[in-house]
């Protein structure tokens, strides 16, 4: 208890001296935010770049092409002479994800297409930057829809028409009726795609969730052959830090590619990036972390060595008081890991906002609760106790007699 009060109030004493305490938590606010930014690119919670990494589309040859059939969601098995057998819903050796992109036509002016709420990006018409307000839908009865897009409110009456764009937050219903209608509010609004460009239908997307429901009995009840494909997005697994999910990448789009050879192919060939294309830029990045590593290293040692300069005397106090040495080093090493763990909470915090403002929001829950942040607290903090340990032989040198050596 007595080790745990001294902890206590040394966090307390180190904010004494705040123009060092918040000058120090705002490098490392800087130094944990790079590190996070670093970290997420590999952890695979940077949307498009987990793409470049580990993605592979497949995309429906007919979509698009008004005098080719499209493909629908019951003839869209992932088989080949290979022997690949994928269903919506299944699970691919050698991939974490496999995702049916799907569309249904919703009249002759409306498309209406499934996203995965966790990997809207891997539907490959749709990126980030086409986002023009809001965020991604991520619960059942969002959606995003096209800058584009005009509402038409009819008078059955008296045979008038009014027009409407809808802004953020308007709510609408689907459905065949009105006794069926699905309500829906517009939580994004995106630059509709090239591939769109001829397609004179609107577009609109729903989560997984929400489209299962609309099409389902009580509202279209559409069957499997009246579900088509867009695209199937195959997500590689593996571990991006030693490279094996590149090699990975290259295995599963060669067991993909049959499936757009010969005359009946239903798919387009694979896209993906090789792994010869990404191993440089991995590279980069795994230099730019170890180098934002080693200026959390450097800084949390430079702010040791101030803590040895600046309470010599409180620390030669508790060893007149008869201190223990393992006692004086957590005096040290509480200030130093208050400091690291509030730069770090601030960093997250920025990189969050930075998120939001960069119309990202959908993913903001996803960085505080995934392995990015655990990852990036622990490199943040761990990078800090060498400095702490190197400098324990100075902080451990100072004599009682420093009381009567400094005013």
């Amino acid at each position: 208890m007595g080790q745990f009060k001294l902890f206590t109030k040394s966090i307390v004493f180190s904010t004494r001296s705040r123009r060092r305490f918040f000058t120090f938590v705002a490098v490392f606010a800087i130094l944990s935010g790079a590190t996070i930014i670093l970290i997420n690119f590999f952890d695979g919670f940077s949307r498009q770049e987990l793409l470049d990494q580990r993605g592979i589309v497949l995309k429906a040859s007919a979509f698009g092409d008004e005098a080719a059939s499209p493909l629908s969601l019951a003839e869209a098995t992932l088989n080949s002479p290979t022997g690949i057998g994928i269903d919506d819903g299944d699970t691919l050796e050698g991939a974490s994800k496999v995702i049916f992109y799907k569309y249904v036509d919703f009249g002759s002016t409306l498309r209406i297409f499934s996203l995965h709420p966790s990997y809207p990006w891997a539907f490959s018409d749709l990126k980030p930057n086409n986002l023009a307000k809001g965020h991604f839908p991520h619960s059942t009865h969002q959606v995003l829809v096209s800058e584009d897009i005009i509402m038409t409110l009819a008078d059955t009456q008296d045979g008038n028409q009014i027009f409407t764009k809808p802004g953020l937050g308007t709510s609408f219903t689907l459905g065949s009726n009105e006794t069926d209608d699905f309500e829906l509010s517009i939580s994004g609004i995106f630059k509709k795609p090239f591939a769109a460009e001829k397609d004179t239908r609107e577009w609109i997307f729903l989560t997984e969730n929400a489209f299962k429901t609309l099409v389902n009995p009580s509202h279209l009840n559409l069957l499997d052959n009246e579900i088509y494909i867009h695209s199937i997005t195959v997500i590689a697994g593996g571990d991006v830090f030693t490279g094996g999910t590149y090699t990975r990448v290259d295995e599963l789009a060669a067991r993909l590619e049959p499936l757009s050879e010969g005359a009946n192919a239903n798919f387009l060939d694979p896209e993906f990036t090789p792994k010869s294309e990404k191993e440089e830029l991995r590279n980069m990045m795994f230099l730019s972390l170890l180098f934002g590593l080693f200026g959390t290293f450097v800084v949390s040692t430079l702010y040791s060595y101030l803590i040895t300069r600046f309470r010599r005397r409180e620390v030669a106090v508790l060893k007149a008081m008869g201190y223990s040495k393992w006692s004086v080093r957590i005096v040290v090493l509480s200030e130093i890991l208050v400091v690291a763990v509030t730069g770090f909470v601030l960093g997250l915090l920025a990189i969050q906002g930075f998120i939001y403002l960069t119309r990202s929001s959908a993913y903001v829950y996803n960085i505080v609760f995934s392995s990015t942040a655990l990852l990036s607290f622990l490199a943040v903090v761990l990078s800090s106790i060498p400095g702490f340990i190197l400098i324990t032989t100075r902080i451990l040198g100072v004599r009682p007699i420093e009381i009567f050596r400094q005013k």
